[in-house]
């Protein structure tokens, strides 16, 4: 019987059910738990850095509120996700997962693509991000400053999809697909143009549950699998091994 194919570990926004989404404490356990590449979400503040934060404001993770976008550095930085963590800006993402976690980036705001390029030239990490984004401007123009960086492509619904189209197109080497999405014929596409796949599962589901649809992404050949909870695919990925 041929061995089965090793599904690697994705951690979306960190380890988030255990740490504040998109903080190094949500990045440490993540790589804790055996993650191999790590999601979060990038936005700038009013004064040109760059930081971590899903929502365009400040109101549903930190103890603050606001729009990133108007706020500085400094306030961002007095900020409190969960309580207790601090944001991080997108170097100190960049180093806390170099050599450790490939890193998965995903623009949340249109115009920052140069800068987002920039920073991860000068951290030597190009080799290990892939940039997603919903704004394929950005998509585009992070391809024409660095063609070496890996590029993401979303899949949210089921649709008409070629691979080829989305490989010339924007370069795409990942292609990240949403449950609700995901069809057999999408991913045989997809891997004959040499690209990799990652799905995922809302963490709000039960275990039992989860698993079930875990086995069905591995069954049509899914890559990597990730949620808030890398522990649990990792648990996942020992019971399928074990069947």
């Amino acid at each position: 019987m041929p061995a089965k194919k090793q599904i690697l570990i994705g951690a979306h926004r960190g380890a988030m059910v255990y740490e504040p989404e998109n903080t190094l404490a949500a990045f440490e356990k993540a790589i804790e738990q055996g993650a191999y590449r790590i999601e979060f979400d990038v936005r700038r503040t009013r004064d040109g850095h760059l930081v971590l934060m899903h929502d365009a404001t400040a109101d549903r993770t930190t103890d603050g509120a606001g729009e990133i976008a108007r706020m500085t550095l400094a306030e961002v930085r007095r900020l409190r996700a969960g309580g207790t963590r601090p944001v991080p800006t997108f170097a100190e993402a960049l180093a806390c997962l170099k050599g450790r976690a490939k890193a998965l980036p995903e623009i949340k705001q249109a115009g920052i693509a140069a800068q987002l390029v920039g920073e991860i030239r000068a951290a030597g990490m190009v080799a290990d991000c892939t940039i997603s984004s919903f704004l394929e401007d950005e998509l585009g123009r992070c391809r024409q400053l660095c063609p070496e960086l890996p590029i993401a492509y979303f899949l949210t619904e089921p649709k008409p999809f070629s691979a080829a189209e989305v490989v010339e197109r924007l370069g795409a080497t990942l292609l990240i697909v949403w449950p609700q999405a995901i069809r057999s014929e999408y991913l045989a596409d997809a891997h004959a143009h040499g690209m990799h796949i990652r799905c995922g599962f809302n963490d709000r589901m039960p275990f039992e549950e989860a698993e079930a649809l875990f086995h069905r992404f591995a069954d049509m050949g899914v890559d990597e699998v990730s949620c808030g909870r890398p522990d649990w695919i990792a648990r996942m990925i020992a019971r399928n091994a074990a069947d």
